[in-house]
């Protein structure tokens, strides 16, 4: 079996199939290792699951044990006590990393689909050709292989974008961490819409207090089109498609965020101003017509783009690969049946999390009832 993706989703793959007695190597189009200082995420148990099951190196993970809601309209607080789990990017890629042999894992190869037929695929990487018996695309949100295998995806704009940002706690004013520390804390901006933040592992993933990063997420409308553009055209001028990264925003852009920290509470707009980098990204849903096709499977977010209020795109893509791996091995050699099996359940899970998610959006960027009074 190849896997085409490199990051938490292939990784996903590889480590669960692996697991589960197949033969599979994971191909990845970048020639150095992955990284990303900048993705906060909320811990699921299928991630854990998936973890655990594979015996993979313990996830860093910090915590809180209470949820607080800050309404910047006024003034009001409200908290819950609500105990969770949070990690970075970094962190799962380290833990899905460390425990994939280093000669399944490719760097620096890309794949193309050459043919198709009942016993497998063929596959060009670079220069050479392979044989397998199933390609599992994890190739992100601007797939390739779903562009090839299902061009008539819905792919839609949500109307808003979500910026992020992480900074290190040490950097932080010292009445800040403690506003936030053990805190999943929520800002409801004036005139509609949210923030968020919750500490992360910070470098050389230390969850200590002192050593943290503080990740934060604030969702704020654009119009499609000109507005749009302008916040997705990186600083050497390039439109980017799905996120400009950290340090590539433009002045203008980064304009348009800080022109807006008025409609925060006060804690919210010190954390935005004092992030060295944040960086951006359009929210959008993408539901394709299935997720297997013929001898190649989608999964993760190269299958179904759900918004990250459901905090379930990591978690997907465990569940994705440890239901693979389950329905393959039960399948005993017939793969068609196997896929077949996994598509129709995985399928329904997609479109309940993409429909959760355009749910938890259209709520989430309407004013609250107690703003509405309050006008």
């Amino acid at each position: 079996m190849a896997v085409a993706g490199g990051s938490i989703a292939g990784l996903c793959a590889g480590n669960a199939l692996l697991s589960a007695g197949f033969d599979v190597h994971v191909f990845e189009r970048s020639a150095h290792r992955l990284s990303s200082r900048g993705a906060g995420i909320v811990v699921q148990p299928e991630l854990l699951g998936l973890i655990a099951a594979v015996d993979a190196q313990p996830l860093a993970t910090t915590g809180c044990s209470v949820r607080r809601t800050d309404v910047a309209s006024t003034g009001q607080t409200e908290t819950m006590r609500m105990p969770q789990r949070f990690t970075s990017w970094e962190a799962i890629y380290t833990s899905l990393r460390s425990h994939f042999p280093d000669d399944r894992y490719h760097s620096g190869h890309d794949l193309t689909l050459e043919a198709q037929s009942a016993a497998g695929v063929s596959i060009a990487v670079d220069d050479d050709r392979i044989d397998a018996g199933l390609l599992i695309a994890a190739d992100g949100i601007r797939s390739r292989f779903r562009a090839a295998l299902a061009p008539d995806t819905l792919t839609r704009y949500a109307g808003y974008v979500a910026w992020r940002g992480v900074v290190d706690e040490a950097d932080l004013d010292p009445e800040l961490v403690d506003r936030f520390d053990d805190t999943f804390s929520f800002c409801q901006t004036r005139g509609g819409g949210h923030a968020l933040c919750y500490f992360i592992p910070g470098s050389g993933l230390a969850t200590e207090r002192g050593e943290r990063r503080l990740n934060w997420v604030w969702y704020i409308p654009a119009d499609e089109g000109p507005a749009l553009d302008a916040l997705m055209t990186d600083r050497s001028g390039q439109r980017r498609d799905a996120s400009v990264p950290q340090g590539e925003i433009s002045d203008q852009a980064r304009d348009f965020l800080f022109a807006r920290t008025g409609t925060l509470t006060q804690a919210f707009a010190k954390l935005v101003e004092a992030t060295p980098d944040p960086f951006i990204q359009s929210i959008i849903d993408v539901a394709p017509p299935g997720m297997v096709f013929g001898r190649v499977c989608l999964i993760g977010d190269a299958a179904f783009v759900v918004r990250p209020h459901t905090a379930a795109a990591a978690a997907k893509a465990a569940a994705n690969s440890m239901a693979l791996a389950r329905a393959l091995r039960g399948a005993d050699g017939d793969f068609d049946r196997g896929l077949s099996a996994w598509e129709s359940q995985q399928t329904a899970v997609g479109r309940q999390l993409l429909d959760y998610g355009v749910m938890l959006g259209e709520r989430s960027q309407k004013p609250s009832e107690r703003q509405e009074a309050n006008r």
